[in-house]
């Protein structure tokens, strides 16, 4: 009897989520698209979450097989239509392959994959069009619904009442923190950007997008092994499982310590499914979250790949890209920056021949702290705020997760073992100002070589177990390379 290898791919998540700068609406439309995968297919579906028969449900991907030749038509009827209804903004693109005997070949699901990219390019009717008559939501441009004060004062279109209506879900912050949903209290929950970076000790934020290395190139190499063993649902879950686990490590160790009665948790998960991350974080605690949802994320990926026994199939690393901005800052621009960071810390450990042969691909991640009012390209930012007129570069990232002795590549080991150095010049009595003389430099470097040079002998005599600790004799020369940049940068979210 025929059975029939049903795909679907959710598009337009990125536009839904951010078409707003509101956290509550943020919010609501992140647990909206965590329900489409889950909970909203399987009500269309009539399928459980843990049904055999379901493939892959996550990050925007549905795989699974049909017995029933009427039930995956209903389905294909039904699912798109439900989507667009709670979730209005996002599209549905499907594509249905018949297979013979119990389980899909990998020929099948190459067949699904090449109909799926055909169906990306089809347009869609959006459900929520109205007649050019009808009244406007001025912030959002869609058509007004309804007019519920409980929920807005403004009057809203559909698709963000129905994100306010979200708002209170606890789903993703349950995935990111391993708190259960009935003891999250509302009360803790920030839902306004400003509720994030309060306890800090400024006004910046970050919004951090994570992504597995080599996910398509296994699938690629193992794929078949994966299909004919019957493990491809066991791989989807373990990588879901790893992300989450490595989540709630970083969430116990930074964010836990952080939290207070007068606060709320400085962190909103936005996206979490597969080996997707993207959260909004206070500044200062951003690059320590990172780093240790990137080692976890190696050690978890390696464990529960061992269930798979699939000698080849190792383990999975990630990059990371980090946009630090002023809690004020556009959150789409920052999460296109985020993006673009995370794709350059994949480019560089691509482009430095990681990984050797049998080796995994190195974790890396990549930040930029963004200090203008307007929205530019990341290369045009960098060349503008970042090379010195003497040639030197301050560009000094993407950092590797762990350092490679024997060579001068970047990595977050050298990082913070210097960020250490100038917390610890900076936490020493009111007579020490090692910290601001730094700044000082940096900031000459820009303007005078000579003097920046006067600055850095000063500094030597002044304060040379500083000044060494640093090595500072190999920094600021003309044409080369200078952390300082970066290391200034981190310092200041703390003071």
């Amino acid at each position: 009897m025929a059975k029939y290898l049903y795909g679907a791919s959710v598009q337009g998540i990125q536009g839904f989520i951010f078409q707003t700068n509101k956290l509550a609406e943020i919010v609501g439309a992140s647990e909206l698209v965590e329900q489409i995968c889950t909970s909203i297919f399987h009500n269309v579906s009539n399928f459980k979450g843990d049904d055999q028969n379901i493939i892959l449900a996550a990050a925007g991907n549905i795989k699974c097989i049909f017995d029933d030749e009427n039930k995956c038509n209903q389905v294909v009827k039904m699912f798109p239509k439900t989507v667009m209804q709670m979730a209005p903004g996002i599209t549905i693109s499907q594509a249905v392959v018949k297979i013979e005997g119990d389980k899909p070949t990998a020929v099948n699901f190459n067949i699904l994959e090449t109909k799926l990219k055909a169906q990306r390019n089809a347009g869609s009717m959006p459900i929520e069009t109205g007649f050019m008559c009808l009244k406007r939501a001025r912030r959002t441009g869609g058509v007004v619904y309804g007019n519920d004060k409980n929920i807005s004062s403004d009057k809203n279109d559909e698709a963000t009442l129905l994100k306010l209506e979200a708002k209170e879900t606890k789903k993703l912050f349950s995935d990111i923190s391993g708190v259960p949903k009935n003891d999250i209290h509302l009360k803790d929950l920030a839902l306004d950007i400003s509720e994030i970076s309060k306890a800090g000790k400024s006004s910046w934020i970050a919004v951090i997008h994570a992504d597995g290395n080599g996910l398509g190139k296994i699938i690629q190499n193992h794929g078949d092994t994966l299909t004919e063993q019957g493990k491809f649902k066991q791989f989807s879950n373990a990588i879901e499982s790893a992300t989450k686990k490595a989540c709630q490590t970083a969430f116990s160790k930074v964010i836990l310590p952080k939290k207070n009665d007068k606060n709320r948790y400085p962190i909103r998960p936005i996206i979490l499914g597969g080996d997707d991350l993207t959260i909004i974080i206070r500044a200062d605690l951003a690059l320590e979250f990172t780093k240790i949802f990137l080692e976890q994320f190696e050690i978890e990926s390696i464990k529960e790949f061992k269930t798979l026994a699939i000698p080849e199939i190792i383990g999975l690393t990630a990059c990371a890209g980090i946009a630090f901005v002023k809690d004020s800052y556009p959150l789409h621009y920052a999460l296109d920056l985020a993006d673009e960071l995370c794709k350059d810390a994949k480019k560089m450990v691509k482009a430095n021949g990681f990984p050797k042969d049998g080796e995994m691909i190195k974790s890396s991640l990549a930040f930029f702290k963004v200090q203008d009012s307007f929205v530019e390209r990341l290369d045009e930012m960098k060349n503008r705020t970042m090379r010195a007129q003497n040639g030197i570069n301050y560009d000094y990232g993407p950092y590797l997760l762990h350092k490679i002795e024997d060579t001068k590549y970047a990595n977050i080991v050298d990082l913070d073992d210097k960020l250490k150095k100038i917390k610890f010049e900076a936490d020493k009595n009111d007579k020490s100002k090692g910290v601001s003389k730094l700044r000082q430099l940096l900031s000459v470097s820009f303007k005078d070589t000579s003097t920046m040079q006067l600055m850095k002998d000063r500094m030597k005599t002044i304060n040379d177990k500083f000044y060494e600790s640093l090595g500072l004799d190999n920094e600021l020369n003309e044409s080369s390379k200078s952390i300082l940049y970066d290391l200034i940068q981190l310092h200041g979210f703390n003071y």
